[in-house]
């Protein structure tokens, strides 16, 4: 039974928490179509497999100075320090698009994907530090009820935005929204930090972190999942894009319609959040990730059997509703027993660095099928890195179970190491 003043604290997180999550979705929401759509008007989606190799380039560099920090700085600080960042590199590139610098466009298409992932993997670092396993399986799916509202709302605004002032100048709005997370980040550091923030003043080198998770089985298995996941949903962005561009010629429509694609993905997010509460608490982490791939799998048959805009929209919203939502929480989830090196170092080199590393992987599957004249086989390629997705996710829940028993999951008293 906890005490007030631990219920106190926790609704203080959680309120907090939430503040951050709805505002960073949303402004996520609004610069993703936006750069997309720029991109596609400047490369066609025949550049994408090279924006993806750029994503990788920036993610390593922001995984090697966080790596720097994680034992020095408070997680809410390290967000705020990371959205500061985020909104002056898109000051930055804002000048660099308007005088076409050359490699100008493929920044900042890598900007919109390395800043989200490092405010999203910071942000459920915080939470594996301060939640037990009993409340991170509903308070994980309220995180993304939250966000999927923020999300909605910016994917809806985004649109007539860009018909207004332009796809570019409507990213200006994200440098305030980026500035009042940072504000509420401080706060909430102030407020309800860690219990035990890192103290020491070393500055760990990027091969420190890689050793966590060398010695790590349990996070090696993360890491493959993370990485085939991302794979496959790479591979069935490109042929989104493919279809859209297709489908929709013009720049500032095709944004309002990967906008209304995304708001889409937004409602299908809500509702699977509001439901991965119960989900997870009935059927289980182990489950639950297993059962994601193979609705994938279907989705992708699906479009092969019937290669229509339509099927092409549906299957980009099934990946990334999945992806947003129940694999999400049931992934964080499985950090929670771990040591704090672990879901710290280690997983910023589990999901930061591996999560955009796959698509540099995905692109060069992506450059060696168009170079061999096998571009059709983009979504048959799609179906076997599901299914390598499927088989190592076998493999990693029988580790979770042999660490976290499924009476000890379902008590939900598990809790992190500090």
């Amino acid at each position: 039974m906890s005490s007030p003043e631990e219920r106190n604290l926790r609704n203080l997180r959680v309120g907090g928490l939430s503040a951050i999550g709805f505002f960073m979705m949303m402004g996520y929401s609004m610069a993703r179509p936006a750069v997309e759509s720029v991109f596609l008007a400047k490369h066609g989606h025949q550049g994408l497999p090279y924006a993806y190799l750029s994503v990788v380039g920036l993610m390593a560099a922001s995984v090697l100075i966080y790596n720097r920090f994680i034992t020095r700085a408070s997680l809410p600080r390290l967000y705020a320090a990371a959205s500061v960042i985020a909104a002056a590199m898109l000051a930055a590139l804002q000048w660099a698009v308007a005088v076409d610098l050359p490699g100008a466009h493929l920044l900042l298409y890598a900007w919109k994907d390395v800043y989200m992932v490092v405010q999203v993997e910071i942000f459920y670092s915080f939470c594996a530090s301060v939640f037990a396993i009993g409340t991170a399986r509903w308070v994980y799916g309220f995180f993304g009820v939250i966000g999927s509202i923020g999300g909605l709302t910016g994917n809806l605004a985004v649109g007539p935005l860009a018909k207004s002032v332009g796809s570019m100048n409507s990213l200006w709005i994200l440098v305030p929204m980026l500035l009042g997370g940072a504000a509420a980040a401080v706060w909430l550091g102030h407020h309800a930090a860690e219990t035990q923030a890192p103290t020491t003043q070393h500055k760990p080198q990027i091969s420190e972190a890689w050793a966590v998770v060398r010695k790590s089985r349990f996070l090696l298995l993360i890491m493959a999942v993370v990485a085939l996941t991302q794979t496959a949903i790479t591979l069935i962005d490109f042929s989104f894009n493919e279809a859209v561009v297709a489908a929709v010629p013009n720049t500032d429509e095709r944004t309002q319609t990967i906008g209304q694609i995304y708001a889409f993905v937004s409602v299908g997010t809500f509702v699977l959040n509001a439901l991965t509460g119960p989900i997870l608490r009935i059927v289980g982490v182990p489950p639950t990730l297993l059962s994601i791939p193979l609705f994938l799998a279907t989705a992708v048959v699906s479009f092969l059997v019937t290669p229509a805009f339509a099927f092409a929209a549906a299957l980009k919203i099934a990946s990334k509703c999945f992806d947003y939502t129940l694999f999400r929480s049931a992934k964080e989830i499985l950090y929670i027993p771990l040591s704090h090196p672990e879901k710290t170092a280690g997983k910023s080199i589990v999901d930061m660095l591996t999560y955009r590393t796959a698509k540099g992987g995905a692109s060069l599957l992506l450059l060696g099928l168009g170079a061999l004249g096998l571009t059709s086989w983009v979504l048959g390629t799609t179906l076997v890195v599901i299914a390598l997705w499927f088989a190592v996710t076998f493999i990693l829940i029988r580790r979770f179970r042999q660490i976290v028993p499924r009476d000890e999951e379902m008590a939900g008293q598990t809790r992190g190491t500090p």
